[in-house]
């Protein structure tokens, strides 16, 4: 998993820069066709916004399963998993797919049993925040206090990595005339305005548009890559000698073992589509129990359309037509102006940037919503009203975008390794979540030792000051701190007292009543 770096349209191959110059009228047209998509969907959302926190939020728990699932996709892709995956097989082969595939494959039910009784929990008592759960059930500030700082490090760090793509897909689009920096600068503020003015149901609408553009571009250019290949299987054969490493396990790093792919594949997955503050919300925001079944199935299927026959077929084919060499990064992007036309290479591009708005947008406003409700209504002014506090997440998201446009321009060599490292920090509450919503026996000590712990050891491991007793892939020590986690959570919890009966009864009692 790679982000996007920050080169200079003259940095491109010439002929390239020389062919996006050629058609620079055609290639603003199509982001002008964008731009007007975008702009109707916001004003359509603000038709529907009451301006009440519970809106702003979680959409007033509103969103079909449709709408639900093509957030979740769109969000959850990013532009790095639109330009970094397939940059990723390029570099380490197929293997890496195969553990994302198999990690979604987990993720699903994981989605359809928790987050069912996130959901039921959440609209008892109005929880509209990974704090307002985790510190209702175990009574204790410390634990919310873990989700700010979880909800800090993963939103901040993701938003200034897609800041620093959009800036270069915006200044590639545009063949210069918007400059990098700008282009940060404008992708902020319009994302910003959007969020500020119509909340989670302008996120939801904007996302179900541009998760189906999404998944019908890379679909499409999986088909182009075929047609380009001469079949799906010239596509492999075309790899000649290098093809076994490629496409076989371990790949050729060795790292790719099957309990790898298994397990810290189900761990990545899981922590950024359940466990990551955006995704956690969207369980509360869903409009019935019911739907759950339906959104796990289509996250499944709709990832596994995108990342075989676009993702993978990229990188696989990226080795094939590419010089040696290549920035993986850049691999899609480069690719898509070899096997497609000009318009529709330039409109994957756009595919890209619309990734990139709906993460932004979606982390911009769980961070906002966690800082707000977590940290200052609990911690500093515990009387802040309804109406005080969604103020007061207007101008958190605007605080958050300005320090996001800051990182992007100041410290953008630190965000890949952060990227990584936020993931396998947002894994650690997974213990504390099945407690709250599927294990009594859970214990407040354990859930303010065990994370903490598992957190310590992940930053160890990632500082290299203690030696990995196993190595894996994207991010050191994940498996070892994660089982660390996950026994002293059950271990502490046997040596302490549960919660109390009343606590077990709203919690537990309500989930049995409701499921």
């Amino acid at each position: 998993m790679s982000s996007v770096p920050t080169i200079p349209i003259q940095a491109l191959p010439p002929e390239l820069a020389e062919t996006i110059s050629t058609n620079l009228p055609l290639s603003l047209g199509i982001l002008a066709c964008y731009v007007t998509v975008f702009i109707g969907i916001t004003l359509f959302a603000r038709r529907g916004y009451s301006g009440s926190l519970s809106e702003h939020i979680v959409a007033s728990r509103g969103l079909g399963w449709v709408v639900a699932s093509l957030t979740l996709v769109a969000t959850v892709l990013s532009g790095v998993g639109m330009a970094g995956f397939p940059g990723t097989v390029y570099s380490v082969g197929f293997s890496f797919i195969a553990m994302i595939l198999v990690g979604y494959a987990v993720t699903a039910p994981a989605v359809w049993y928790l987050g069912r009784r996130m959901w039921v929990v959440g609209k008892e008592y109005d929880h509209q925040t990974p704090g307002d759960l985790l510190g209702d059930y175990y009574q204790s500030d410390t634990i919310r206090l873990y989700t700010v700082l979880a909800s800090l490090a993963f939103n901040t760090t993701y938003i200034v990595a897609q800041l620093l793509a959009g800036g270069l897909i915006l200044m590639i689009l545009t063949g210069g005339v918007v400059s990098f920096e700008l282009g940060v600068i404008v992708l902020a503020l319009v994302v910003t305005v959007h969020l500020a003015t119509t909340g989670m149901r302008g996120i939801a609408y904007l996302d179900t548009f541009n998760g189906a553009l999404i998944t019908v571009l890379l679909g499409g250019f999986g088909v182009f890559i075929v047609s380009h290949a001469g079949g799906v299987g010239d596509v492999f054969n075309s790899l000649g000698n290098a093809r076994a490493g490629l496409t076989t396990a371990p790949g050729i790093t060795g790292q790719f073992t099957p309990e790898v792919i298994l397990i810290v594949g189900a761990l990545f997955s899981i922590g950024n589509t359940l466990l990551s503050p955006a995704g956690w919300i969207r369980m509360y925001s869903i409009d019935a129990e019911r739907n759950f079944a339906k959104v796990a199935a289509m996250i499944v299927g709709v990832l596994t359309l995108i990342y075989v026959f676009g993702t993978s077929f990229i990188g696989i084919y990226g080795r094939t037509i590419l010089p040696e060499g290549t920035n993986p990064d850049t691999v899609s992007s480069l690719l898509a102006f070899d096997v497609m036309p000009f318009s529709l290479a330039a409109l994957f591009l756009v595919g890209i940037l619309a990734a990139i708005v709906s993460t932004i947008d979606s982390y911009a406003h769980v961070l906002a919503a966690t800082v707000s409700r977590d940290f200052i209504k609990t911690f500093i002014n515990p009387d802040l009203s309804e109406e005080g506090e969604l103020v007061l997440n207007k101008v958190v998201i605007i605080a958050t975008m300005l320090a996001g446009v800051a990182g992007a321009l100041l410290y953008s060599s630190l965000i890949t390794p952060l990227a990584l490292f936020v993931v396998a920090v947002a894994v650690q509450v997974l213990p504390l979540l099945f407690g709250a919503v599927a294990w009594p026996r859970a214990s407040t000590e354990a859930a303010i030792i065990a994370p903490a712990v598992g957190m310590i050891l992940l930053g160890l491991f990632q500082l290299q000051l203690i030696p990995n007793p196993y190595v894996t892939p994207l991010v050191p020590g994940i498996l070892v701190a994660t089982a660390a986690n996950f026994v002293l959570f059950v271990g502490v919890s046997y040596f302490t007292s549960p919660q109390p009966l009343d606590k077990m009864e709203q919690y537990h009692g309500l989930i049995n009543r409701k499921l």
